[in-house]
This record gives structure tokens, C-alpha cells and sequence, in this order.
């Protein structure tokens, strides 16, 4: 049997262990002089994170995960693993293991310094498939005390054999339930829910007795998520549209795709599980589903599910309100009432740009895939100037979101394609520009950043060209004097 891995010898009072749902192992994190800031759970249950903050400057960030692909992990395994992407996100860094001299077969860590000065330190467990990482740096423009870290450090444990309970697994719940009502919900929702890869689409409600509060999409923007609350009957309601990955193309395979991985994950967690089926309105049958999630103590949600399914699409409905409740049913059939999928939708480029449009408030590449299916879309040879307008936003958003996470190749194609297409919008060149710069070609930056502002009446009306001079990509080349010299011409 594997042993507590401690980082100190004793807990204080303020000692409080955090456990994923349906996995053993815990970190005991020792928040004697910290308050909490911020917690993070994932849907799936294989991540959980913590952030604290002392009185001073000093923050420190937990996160307990699984690494499904390995099931051998040990304190330098998790290192090895997470510092490599460190790297991949820091670019050049200096390292220095074991900066305390106790690291041990049970953890191990590192100092990371970057090129501006910058300094974290990284502590690592790990156990079977589960890695822990506790990372302790200073807030921007303070300088990290490395003597306060390593006693911080040093009062923080691991439990590979914590059990995890029900009160456990109800606040995990509750910390991934928090975190995505945390997100910031359109004030309004589309009027169709649409994937951007194939067809079939969702109406939204439109009452006003249903307000929308949470819609993001997981799985690469694979599967769009539409969450709705009526105040009045406290009831819940949920709307996803994804690809039908189960082998069965019906409403059956869909509920047996969703629920087996549900009831898997938070198993200890649900009572009462029941199948059946339920009209669809149109001559055929939706599949449905039923169970209790127990939340804390003598409380627990009443869940009750909906799926239409085809070849290639599933789509589904999550109704929930707290069991024991008046009017509990018919508040649960009035939001399942609200399900009225069209799996053979074929969703218009409009439908696409308004998704695209609220995903890329909360990340570019959330909002990307859309915005490309809406450019796909759209008809070409077109004069009409809304639909040239839409392209132009979508393919300049579309080139920004790839140029932020690094696929500069994949951006620099997009825009060369553009250009093909509308040869007279500036912004397509100034995204090239910005491609040469990320790539440390000074004179094709040059040569677009030209052809750009050359063609800089031609913006969107409303639309001003961006300045290079302060863009982060054209920054890269400001010790080439010839470049920079030119670019602070440009108006």
C-alpha cells in the first residue's frame, strides 16, 4: 500500500483536503495565512485546481489531475510531463531542480526563472494516474521570497490512498457548478443551437420565464452547451447538440453514450437510475432517462434527460431541479416540454456567425470553428456588401484566434486564401504581416505591412486600422531599425 506523501510534517488547522469525485488520492492543502481566490473543477472529473493568496504578494496555485495515458506517475514523471509544456508556453528558461534541496522519491521540484526576471516554483506528486503540481510565485512587480515559498511548500501534503466521500465528491460538484455559472452568459441566446461540422439544430427558448446563464461548448467546440434557469420553479434546464460518436445511430445510442459515461464518473453519487422513452411530437419517440445526484447532506437533484438521435447527430436536453420540492414532475415535464430538436436542420452562415460571435468572448478558438463554417458557407461572387462585411470579420477573427495559439502556418494559409478572395481588404495583408513578424521575416512584414495601409480605405465602415506599433506580434521585430523606422510611418 503507497504511503501519505508528505510535504511537512504537521497540518494545521487550516489543513483542507481537496479530492477528485470518483478517484482515490487528495491534496491537503495547509491555507494557514491564505484565503481562497478562485477554484476550478472540470466536467469529466480529472481536474481540479486552487488558487490562495497571502496577505502580501505571494499566490499559490494547486492543481490535482489525471494522466489517463500514463498509469505509473511519480513526483519526477509529473514533473518531466508538466515542465516540458512549461517550456513549450515559456519559451527559453532557466531551471534549477531541487532549489531547496528536499526534493525526495516522493516529490520533487524546480525553480523557473524567465528572461524578464520572472520566478515560480513548481512542486510535483504523483501516484498511479494522478499528478499533484503546486506552483508559488509573486503577483506582477513583486519579486517571489524564496524562503517563504519553500516553508509554504513544505506544509502542503499529498494522500495517494484518500477515499474520496460524498461530501467530497458534492463539493467537487458544486466548485464545477460555480465555475461555469462564473462565465459570463450572452445577454440574449441564439434562436438555433448548431454544431459548426454538420446538420441539426436545437431551438432555444425564448420566454422570458427562462433566463440564459451559461453558453460556451466543450470538446473543441464540438459540442455546444445552452443552460437555462426559471427563477419561479427553480427548475434547470440544458441543451447540447453533438456528433453521434456511439455506433448506433438512434435516440438510444446517444442516451446510452451520455448516461454510461455519467453514471461512470459519479457513480457514488447517483440513486434511482431509470430508462425510458417519451412522444417526440412528430410521430417517434425521444429516449430518456432518469436519476438522483446526491449534492450534501439530505439534498440531491432530481435529473431527468431527453435524446434525439441520428447517423451522425445527437442531441439532448438535461433537466434538473431539487427533488422533494412542490410541483417537483411537472416542473421537470414542463422544461423537458421545451425539447423540440430538427436533426436534419441544415444550419445557415448566419447561424454560425452569431455562435462563433459569443464563443470568441470566451476563447478565439472556441469561436473559430464557427466562424470558418460561416466563411464556408456563405456564397461566392457575392456583391452583397453584408455578407462581404461578415466574411471579412469572421476570416480577420478566424486568423487571430490561429495566431494566438501558435499555429502561425495555419493563419498565415488563411490569409494568403483571403486575399485570394477579396484582394482589396486591408487587414488580410496586416495579418500576414503579422505571420512574417511571428516568423522573424522583416521584409515580407515590410512588404504587407505596405499593402496593407496602402489599401486602408478600404476598412469596414466604423473600422480603423490596427497601429503595428503596438501590436504584439510586429513587436517582435523592433531591433531591426530599417523595419521599426518604417512602421513608425505608418498611419
Amino acid at each position: 500500500m503507497a504511503s501519505m506523501v508528505s510535504l511537512a510534517f504537521s497540518a494545521s488547522a487550516q489543513s483542507k483536503p481537496y479530492s477528485l469525485p470518483s478517484h482515490r488520492g487528495a491534496v491537503i492543502l495547509d491555507l494557514d495565512g491564505f484565503h481562497v481566490t478562485q477554484t476550478s473543477a472540470k466536467p469529466d472529473g480529472r481536474e481540479m485546481g486552487v488558487r490562495a493568496h497571502d496577505s502580501g504578494a505571494m499566490e499559490m496555485l494547486s492543481f490535482l489531475f489525471l494522466t489517463p495515458e500514463n498509469k505509473s506517475q511519480t513526483a519526477a514523471s509529473c514533473l518531466a510531463q508538466d515542465i516540458a509544456q512549461v517550456r513549450k508556453d515559456s519559451g527559453k528558461i532557466q531551471e534549477q531542480p531541487n532549489p531547496f534541496g528536499t526534493d525526495s522519491h516522493d516529490w520533487a521540484s524546480v525553480l523557473v526563472t524567465k528572461k524578464d526576471g520572472y520566478q515560480a516554483v513548481y512542486r510535483y506528486a504523483g501516484a498511479g494516474d494522478q499528478c499533484l503540481v503546486i506552483e508559488m510565485y509573486a503577483d506582477k512587480g513583486s519579486k517571489l521570497d524564496l524562503a517563504k515559498a519553500s516553508a509554504v511548500l513544505g506544509h502542503q501534503r499529498y494522500d495517494p490512498e484518500y477515499a474520496p466521500s460524498l461530501d467530497d465528491a458534492a463539493a467537487y460538484e458544486r466548485i464545477r457548478g460555480q465555475r461555469m455559472l462564473d462565465q459570463p452568459a450572452p445577454a440574449k441566446a441564439p434562436k438555433m443551437l448548431v454544431t459548426w461540422y454538420g446538420a441539426g439544430g436545437i431551438p432555444l427558448p425564448a420566454s422570458a420565464d427562462w433566463h440564459l446563464v451559461l453558453f460556451t461548448a466543450y470538446d473543441n467546440a464540438g459540442r455546444p452547451l445552452a443552460q437555462f434557469h426559471n427563477e419561479r420553479t427553480g427548475a434547470t434546464v440544458s441543451f447540447l447538440i453533438f456528433e453521434n460518436q456511439s455506433g448506433t445511430p438512434s435516440s438510444e445510442g446517444c442516451r446510452k453514450d451520455v448516461m454510461d459515461a455519467i453514471e461512470k464518473g459519479e457513480a457514488k453519487l447517483i440513486s434511482g437510475s431509470t430508462t425510458g422513452d417519451m412522444p417526440d411530437g412528430n410521430g417517434s419517440k425521444f429516449a430518456t432517462a432518469s436519476h438522483f445526484t446526491h449534492l450534501a447532506g439530505k439534498v440531491s437533484n432530481h435529473d431527468v434527460f431527453a435524446f434525439a438521435g441520428s447517423a451522425k447527430t445527437c442531441a439532448e436536453v438535461h433537466a434538473s431541479v431539487l427533488s422533494g420540492k412542490p410541483d417537483e414532475d411537472k416542473n421537470l415535464n414542463d422544461a423537458l416540454a421545451l425539447f423540440h430538436p430538427d436533426l436534419s436542420y441544415q444550419p445557415a452562415w448566419q447561424d454560425y456567425v452569431i455562435q462563433g460571435t459569443l464563443f470568441y468572448k470566451q476563447s478565439p478558438m472556441m469561436g473559430a470553428p464557427f466562424y470558418d463554417a460561416a466563411v464556408k458557407h456563405m456564397p461566392a461572387g457575392t456583391a452583397d456588401p453584408e455578407i462581404i462585411n461578415a466574411r471579412r470579420i469572421a476570416t480577420d477573427q478566424i486568423v487571430i484566434a490561429l495566431g494566438m495559439s501558435g499555429q502561425v502556418q495555419q493563419a498565415r494559409a488563411y490569409a494568403e486564401h483571403a486575399i485570394k478572395l477579396d484582394p482589396d481588404y486591408p487587414l488580410n495583408y496586416y495579418n500576414l504581416a503579422c505571420a512574417d513578424a511571428e516568423e522573424g521575416k522583416a521584409a515580407d512584414a515590410k512588404a504587407h505591412l505596405r499593402q496593407a495601409f496602402d489599401r486602408k480605405a478600404n476598412v469596414i465602415q466604423g473600422e480603423s486600422m490596427p497601429d503595428p506599433a503596438k501590436d504584439d506580434s510586429i513587436l517582435k521585430l523592433r531591433n531591426n531599425k530599417d523595419f521599426w523606422t518604417f512602421v513608425q510611418t505608418l498611419k
